[in-house]
């Protein structure tokens, strides 16, 4: 997984991604600042002008808790003639004291995109210096309370989904 540019690349579950492209209807889209990498990863781009990816907060190596990085695109996987139907829309890494959530436009409010729903549980470790980025590389993740509607309540609270990584530019 190409760690060299700024953005966020999750598998989400890339068992529930196999599936959905296993299916006879199945597929995946992306599209403004989303993209599907090395396979079955999706990449989002920072968020670009106000609340950017890096800009909130402290700018401190680690990032304190109420910093957030911004990142934008739009990933959808669908399937069984639409009732399988999951959007990951600007996902965004909010640091809490406890480590980080991974939030998204929640899609039961669309297309409303001010209202955000938690999907996951990050906990990050301090990010590493690389290439001009803060990098933190395969971050466990788990998927929240209000994420086990996203998957139509197939998973339950705190599975563990795939590792997040996700870089910034060094300020």
């Amino acid at each position: 997984m190409d760690v060299g540019r700024p953005g966020l690349t999750w598998g989400l579950k890339r068992s529930f991604v196999a599936y959905v492209s296993r299916l006879r209807d199945g597929g995946c889209g992306a599209k403004d600042g989303g993209s599907v990498v090395d396979g079955s990863f999706f990449h989002f781009e920072p968020a670009v002008g106000e609340g950017a990816a890096g800009a909130s907060g402290t700018g401190s190596a680690a990032h304190a808790a109420g910093d957030v990085l911004r990142f934008q695109g739009d990933v959808r996987l669908v399937g069984h003639a639409g009732l399988l139907f999951v959007m990951l829309k600007d996902p965004w890494v909010e640091f809490t004291p406890d480590g980080a959530v991974l939030t998204v436009v929640d899609v039961e409010h669309w297309p409303d995109t001010s209202v955000r729903m938690p999907l996951a549980t990050l906990e990050p470790a301090d990010p590493v210096a690389d290439q001009g980025l803060r990098v933190w590389s395969g971050v466990p993740a788990r998927l929240t309370e209000q994420g086990v509607e996203l998957f139509d309540e197939q998973y339950a609270a705190g599975l563990p989904l795939d590792p997040v990584t996700f870089a910034v530019p060094v300020e």
